[in-house]
């Protein structure tokens, strides 16, 4: 097991004597303003590079509406979250083992969203999450694109969110939205960017510039930048035979960059988290942040 592993968090008392157990593992939601910016390539790219590292990782697709990152890989569940929240299956048996070692929670596509969920649903899903992430070092989150409310949930739920955005004016634009609601949503949650698909650093330093001065001058923040995913054929390669670049061209430019982000993350240190049933307990549209 490598050193970087992350430290195990102590539970926070309940009142008398109860205990709700925090996650363990850290928890990053991945999510991007608008859709076709690669940001599911991005989640399984670094969760192969940390997985790599001697991490456990275990990666859940929250793209309910679109779920694709079973596909992307070349797996076939036999259950879903859909069977998990209908109470036929716990999460521990829905559990799909990827490349080195990564685990993969499959959504299915067209299940309901979040925020339609009764409460026995909500209860299966956030239990099942505090016990895998007891025995992990990250829960990777791959959410869907956009700002719909059942997407924030996630995001404010994770202790960290990786803001994926490509050089493209519309992903921009969809990107400082996401910024936008996050602030007014809390203002502290530690947001990175992450710029996929550069043709070069000059180009994803003039895409980081734009964003941050959007940031600086309505909203009064920078967003820090993880690092920048090259323009690489590699990955479409990879997505043809359905496995990861990290796994099928690991010395590709991708790669290099996917490992030295995942290296960057190692190097943080770790955020304390919110018990994840603070998912549940979010404002609803309209209320003040």
């Amino acid at each position: 097991m490598s050193g970087h592993a992350a430290p195990r968090l102590r539970s926070l008392p309940l009142g008398q004597g109860a205990e709700a157990p925090l996650f363990a593992a850290r928890v990053v939601a991945i999510t991007s303003g608008k859709g076709g910016v690669g940001k599911t390539n991005v989640t399984a790219g670094l969760a192969l590079s940390l997985a790599r590292q001697g991490q456990r990782v275990v990666v859940m697709d929250a793209n309910f509406g679109l779920a694709n990152l079973d596909i992307l890989l070349g797996l076939s569940p036999k259950y879903t979250l859909e069977h998990v929240l209908r109470g036929e299956k716990v999460l521990e048996e829905i559990l799909l083992e990827g490349p080195s070692g990564m685990q993969i929670l499959p959504a299915s596509s067209g299940i309901q969203e979040l925020t339609r969920l009764d409460t026995m649903s909500e209860l299966r899903l956030v239990q099942g999450l505090q016990r895998v992430a007891e025995t992990v070092d990250w829960l990777l989150i791959d959410t869907a694109a956009g700002i719909h409310e059942s997407v924030l949930k996630l995001l404010l739920a994770a202790q960290e969110v990786i803001l994926v955005a490509t050089p493209e004016p519309t992903s921009l634009v969809d990107a400082y939205a996401m910024v936008k609601v996050l602030h007014l949503r809390e203002p502290s949650k530690p947001l990175w960017l992450l710029v996929n698909n550069g043709q070069s650093a000059e180009e994803a330093r003039e895409t980081v510039d734009q964003l941050q001065e959007a940031t600086e001058r309505f909203l009064g923040k920078q967003v820090p930048v993880l690092g920048m995913v090259p323009n690489d054929p590699h990955i479409l390669q990879a997505v043809r035979q359905q496995r990861g670049v990290v796994e099928l061209f690991p010395d590709s430019p991708a790669s290099r960059a996917f490992g030295a982000i995942a290296q960057q993350l190692l190097g943080q240190v770790s955020l304390q988290p919110d018990d994840f049933a603070a998912f549940w307990r979010l404002p609803a549209p309209g209320d003040a942040p």
